[in-house]
């Protein structure tokens, strides 16, 4: 079981435990429909910035106008991700991760985490999970 006491942050440094890493990485993977993998694959492949307002604007002029509404299909999945797999699984703390590794600010992930959104909503689906 993870938690968000589970990664610490220390003088300017995040300490993830590997065990939760690897958890939340074989979790997207395994979760996300497979036309997505490649997509996924690459963005958990990236080293985000550390930055998150750098990392934010990156992804603003990424998205151009539709900048919020794809930051809300993404964000609006991630949440309900973060709760399906604490509730599912007992694995607690998506959220806190995407935001310790910077995934959650970055352009690649936002882009898979908004496709996987449409993709469940065009199928009337919450999550899409195979």
């Amino acid at each position: 079981m993870r938690t968000r006491s589970d990664i610490k942050r220390e003088n300017g440094v995040v300490l993830i435990p590997r065990d939760a890493d690897e958890a939340f990485r074989k979790a997207l993977m395994d979760g996300v429909p497979p036309s997505l993998r490649p997509k996924m694959r690459e963005a958990l492949a990236a080293t985000p910035d550390p930055n998150a307002i750098k990392a934010i604007r990156h992804s603003r002029r990424y998205f151009g106008e539709e900048a919020s509404k794809i930051f809300a299909d993404a964000s609006g999945l991630a949440a309900e991700l973060h709760r399906f797999l604490a509730g599912r699984f007992q694995l607690n703390g998506l959220l806190d991760w995407l935001t310790a590794t910077g995934y959650g600010n970055d352009y690649r992930m936002i882009k898979v985490f908004a496709e996987w959104a449409r993709m469940a909503k065009a199928s009337e689906k919450k999550l899409i999970i195979p």
